[in-house]
């Protein structure tokens, strides 16, 4: 399956990264039928089909996301000993698999197991070996990496609830999902088979594209020139001292980074999967809930872009900072504003925080601790995030229902991610192991 990108590697007048970085970008679309954007076009289907009430959904949908959390702890280390790529093909076939049996469900168990794969595979195992391929292929550029691989999850999010919505109006909700499951297999899954490569150097290249353009058979024929063709070689390969989990698990850095993720997916996940009850309980028009997804989702992409140039400049504590602050800031906003106006400007925070939050993640997690067990490090914080995804909605919902509001889980959500998004100003890159 390797002799295509072989070919296009020897070939191709640039870095071969460069051909994995849309791979990567289409394998966060794929991602969609997971994630709670996507899972909120089907609820009125869903509700109306299965003889469903809102809180038993809500139910199914969260029970799925936590239990998805715990098979999620594998896929990292599945990905670091068997290579991105065996284990990509793995899930995208799964995933098509799980929505195959969404589109057959006919009561709560069923929709519950349906959830269960659709997160694990979607929203958990795919995003994390998405964003694990960019960290394999660049070091030094990957924050503007970063930022071009955030145009499909913010596309996706703005536009795919729409699309699928329309889809559910013209074929039925069960058309829809066998469909989801056809793009999988015609679409990524060829071409993660036929193009994808786990590293550069399986290929002679080097990370950040110094591939394969310096080699001991282009050395001159002086020793002065070998010699500084040697050092150029050896600069080129030094890579920071990698961190295993246990390890990194030591730094403070380690867990302000993974709670930030945590809270930020619970206080997101709780909010989105409710905004069109929150918005009609507020008495807001209509069409407000289809807006804000769009402001979400445009100023999201925004901030993904700027964040991840800047952070090929600037300190990352400080944009984490940043981020974290947007975030907090959006839901105290939305606590305090119940308008329209209120809403809006919750969105655009908190779309920006999330944007920001992204991108520099996604920076941190390679230059913190390296690419060596990137999977088992980074895996075991998405397991938390999937598990805090899911336990959004149900105190979301446990809240509206003891005080027929939701703005005390909201003031919660705010209060935990305070503290956060001061300390991550002060979070460091750990010091190397040998130097401990």
């Amino acid at each position: 399956m390797n002799s295509l990108s072989d070919r296009l590697a020897r070939r191709l007048p640039f870095f071969y990264g460069y051909l994995m970085l849309p791979i990567a970008m289409l394998m966060q679309l794929g991602t969609s039928p997971g994630q709670t954007f996507a899972v909120s076009a089907f609820t009125p289907s869903l509700l109306a089909s299965l003889d469903l009430t809102q809180s038993r959904l809500g139910l199914a949908y969260m029970l799925g996301t936590l239990f998805a959390a715990v098979p999620l702890t594998f896929v990292g280390p599945a990905a670091d000993r068997h290579g991105l790529k065996r284990v990509a093909s793995i899930v995208i076939v799964g995933l098509a698999l799980a929505c195959l049996f969404a589109s057959s469900v006919s009561g709560f168990y069923g929709l519950l197991a349906a959830f269960f794969l659709l997160r694990f595979l979607g929203q958990g195992s795919l995003t994390l070996l998405s964003g694990n391929t960019t960290a394999m292929w660049f070091r030094n550029r990957i924050g503007r990496v970063s930022a071009v691989l955030s145009i499909g999850s913010a596309v996706a999010f703005a536009w795919v609830p729409d699309w699928l919505a329309s889809a559910i109006e013209a074929i039925g909700w069960r058309s829809t999902y066998q469909s989801l499951a056809a793009v999988l297999v015609l679409t990524l899954l060829p071409l993660v088979l036929l193009l994808y490569r786990n590293r550069p150097e399986d290929l002679g290249q080097f990370v950040d594209g110094h591939a394969g353009r310096l080699s001991l058979g282009h050395a001159t024929e002086t020793s002065d020139s070998m010699e500084v063709e040697l050092e150029t070689e050896a600069e080129i390969e030094e890579d920071p001292e990698s961190l295993s989990l246990a390890q990194a698990a030591r730094t403070g850095s380690y867990h302000i980074l993974g709670l930030s993720n945590v809270i930020w997916a619970m206080a997101g996940t709780g909010v989105l999967f409710y905004l069109f009850t929150l918005c009609e309980q507020r008495e807001m028009p209509s069409d407000t809930a289809s807006g804000l997804f769009k402001i979400l989702g445009m100023t999201m992409l925004a901030m993904q872009l700027g964040g991840g140039v800047l952070a090929d400049f600037l300190k990352l504590n400080r944009l984490l900072g940043l981020g974290t602050a947007m975030v907090a800031g959006s839901l105290i906003w939305l606590y305090l504003d119940p308008s329209v106006r209120g809403a809006q400007v919750f969105a655009g925070l908190f779309g920006g925080g999330q944007g920001m939050l992204i991108s520099v993640s996604g920076v941190a997690w390679v230059r913190y601790y390296g690419r060596q067990h990137l999977g088992s490090i980074r895996g075991a914080v998405w397991c938390g995030t999937v598990a805090g995804s899911g336990c959004g909605p149900l105190i979301m919902g446990w809240v509206n229902d003891a005080t027929g509001s939701y703005d005390q889980a909201i003031l919660c959500f705010a209060a935990a991610m305070m503290p956060l998004a001061i300390a991550a100003w002060f979070i460091r890159p750990p010091q190397p192991v040998t130097a401990r």
